[in-house]
């Protein structure tokens, strides 16, 4: 009878102490769920204010800032590695991009190059050619960083950053959110106002050419 006693104790103890087991798996697999979650809704995008991100998911493309220095941001149906290869397609900018007529690489240190390119800009009754080179630094899959070397500006630099986007009701799998960064300077010339004007609107319809070109090039595939 006693022998009984002792192994019905360890029965229960065992099972208590698989019950502690199984609930310390739980636990461990809801905090693992909990964490993907936050993780699933903490893109950059997700963080955007409410009417901006209504915006880009509606297709169109934001532009902020002023007197030369200016953010960007578009949504794009594709994959990180399309909107990378579009970005970095510089001997064919002239193809997709609006205004620029030519562009070609003239320094190629593999993450590290020179492009030089040629703009023609209309502008009410102005039309004005500005030639610069630029020097870009690569760090793929999501940054790029250019900056003026030599050209018709006083100075130029700025980022491109490629993020994937964390799905969302009725979103496509394949999503992200490109982010243009730019800080340009035409030196002391006395169309400032003009030219920052122009510039923006510029910045605008190259994001809408973006778009256009990375969405095309990933229906292809």
């Amino acid at each position: 009878m006693s022998s009984i006693i002792v192994m019905n104790r360890k029965v229960q103890k065992y099972c208590r102490l698989f019950a502690v087991s199984i609930s310390a798996i739980a636990l461990n697999i809801s905090m693992t769920s909990i964490e993907a979650k936050a993780e699933l809704f903490n893109s950059t995008l997700d963080r955007l204010p409410t009417q901006e991100r209504v915006a880009l998911r509606q297709g169109q493309s934001l532009v902020t800032g002023s007197k030369g220095k200016y953010t960007g941001k578009v949504l794009v149906k594709a994959t990180v590695a399309t909107a990378w290869q579009v970005l970095t397609d510089y001997n064919n900018f002239y193809h997709f991009f609006p205004n620029v007529v030519s562009s070609k690489v003239i320094q190629n240190n593999g993450a590290g190059k020179v492009f030089e390119q040629v703009q023609v800009i209309r502008a009410f009754m102005l039309t004005k050619k500005a030639r610069v080179r630029i020097a870009i630094k690569e760090t793929y899959p999501k940054r790029i960083a250019f900056n003026l070397v030599a050209g018709d500006l006083k100075s130029l630099q700025g980022t491109w950053q490629i993020e994937p986007v964390s799905p969302y009701p009725g979103a496509l799998p394949n999503q992200v959110l490109i982010t243009h960064q730019v800080n340009a300077d035409p030196g002391a010339i006395s169309t400032r106002g003009l030219f920052f004007s122009i510039y923006k609107n510029s910045l605008e319809n190259t994001l809408v050419a973006l778009k256009t070109e990375v969405e095309k090039r990933s229906a292809k595939k």
